[in-house]
């Protein structure tokens, strides 16, 4: 089913956003990493002219699934046949460029590259303390064939999961991860394709010593040469948060993340599914709180062990607002909060929330990298897909219900199931606490008590 004729308008695209909505795309939400990085390294793997990718966090270890290899593997291969490969890693400052998953523009990584005779280009890309934290894969970029895999999965061993959640060979926070991508074809890979000239050319540390790859240079890009042609029947918008003075093509930023959020939570009817990583925004929340005096369901997916950085961020006056939002919710007796966990012979093994989506009413959706927080608004740079399309709105929501619940939902309403949903992580909250086994994944939590 192709956008219906009061999609747009009921749940309104942003019309004054950089990147308007565009008709005629095939939009294919990928839950999970398993299927998310076979299909991306399939996609890379037949690439015949260009492999660009937006880099935020990696594991130089991880392996993508059917044995392909680590991601500079993938990298190597692609050039190796011939393919213009260009990576943009985020370039951190402070204490993350210690981390084990990032890889920053300094003497450690020119020397990694180096020894394994890389010959694809490299730049980084920093913005001051705050994350460069857009996950974008374009190959084959300005032809026929071009395709855009756009998400929140990091390239990471936990990121590999599948929808099973098997238990992983290691353990902790962030061994079992749950998390979404979505792959894009036709017009609004265009607007892809925009945003990673825009960030390659302007990155920040492309003039610096190891600030890029090869070290005898690297070359520009030019802008895109026309929109790419319709692939499919849905409507879909890039939309980014990005700093004001970033780049000269956005002198004053851009928050149409935060902007599309708003609109579909204020439109929203029947119910609203959210999965992030970080549901702490205080204008959201409000938000949904004035959504569920409408009478709309909520349900939403988060970490049952968050990263431990949100407790102490709670000193600071805009994120404690937040916490004290999401506590005002638990009020409300349509309003559920539930974190994903699998029984194990050793105890209950919490499976980790990365996702950033959001589904209304089975006819709106958003896939990206923008965390609920303000941060992720106003000071890390994001990119996600939104979409109008009943059918892949509503497959998305089955696709994820059925994960989380346990049970079928294809043939409900997307309020019933969502419902269900919430019935199902109470009964599971219980079953856990008595050391039983669970129905799916999802079980409720207490809002007042998330990561505290």
């Amino acid at each position: 089913m192709a956008t219906g004729p009061d999609d747009l308008s009921v749940y309104p695209p942003l019309l004054d956003a950089p990147f308007g909505p565009r008709e005629g795309n095939l939009v294919r939400p990928l839950v999970d990493g398993s299927v998310a990085f076979d299909l991306i390294a399939g996609a890379v793997e037949a690439a015949v002219s260009s492999v660009w990718v937006c880099v935020a966090f990696v594991e130089t270890t991880a392996t993508f699934p059917g044995g392909r290899g680590t991601f500079l593997d993938l990298m190597d291969r692609a050039t190796g046949r011939g393919v213009d490969v260009r990576v943009l890693f985020w370039h951190p400052e402070g204490e993350a460029a210690q981390a084990d998953d990032t890889l920053p523009g300094d003497e450690k990584s020119s020397a990694l590259l180096d020894e394994r005779d890389t010959i694809w280009q490299a730049r980084w890309d920093a913005v001051g303390m705050r994350c460069q934290h857009q996950k974008a894969w374009l190959m084959d970029a300005g032809t026929p064939d071009e395709v855009a895999f756009v998400g929140g999965i990091n390239i990471g061993t936990g990121s590999m999961a599948g929808r099973d959640h098997d238990e992983p060979v290691r353990h902790g926070r962030y061994a079992n991860i749950h998390d979404v991508h979505c792959m894009v074809r036709g017009p609004a890979v265009t607007d892809v394709h925009d945003n990673f000239v825009m960030r390659w050319n302007g990155a920040s540390e492309r003039d610096r010593e190891n600030g890029a790859w090869p070290a005898a240079g690297t070359d520009d890009l030019g802008p895109p040469a026309g929109r790419t042609a319709s692939a499919g029947d849905t409507t879909a918008q890039i939309v980014r948060s990005v700093l004001p003075g970033l780049y000269p093509e956005l002198p004053d930023g851009e928050n149409s993340v935060r902007a599309q959020y708003l609109a579909a939570i204020a439109a929203a009817r029947e119910y609203i599914y959210i999965e992030d990583q970080i549901l702490l925004s205080h204008v959201v929340l409000v938000a949904l709180g004035e959504a569920l005096e409408r009478g709309v369901v909520v349900v939403a997916l988060v970490p049952g062990d968050p990263m431990p950085e949100l407790a102490g961020y709670r000193a600071f006056p805009g994120i404690a607002a937040g916490y004290d939002a999401l506590a005002a919710l638990a009020g409300h007796a349509g309003f559920c909060l539930a974190a994903p966990a699998a029984r194990r012979s050793w105890g209950y093994e919490e499976i980790y929330v990365h996702s950033k989506t959001m589904v209304v009413d089975d006819r709106w959706a958003t896939i990206g990298s923008a965390n609920l927080i303000f941060t992720s608004f106003q000071g890390d740079t994001e990119m996600n897909v939104s979409f109008w399309d009943a059918e892949v709105v509503r497959t998305f929501r089955v696709r994820q219900i059925d994960e989380q619940g346990g049970f079928q939902s294809a043939a409900m309403s997307g309020r019933e199931a969502v419902g269900r949903l919430a019935e199902v992580a109470g009964d599971n909250a219980g079953r856990r606490a008595r050391g039983g086994d669970l129905a799916g994944f999802a079980c409720r939590i207490d809002p007042t008590r998330w990561a505290t």
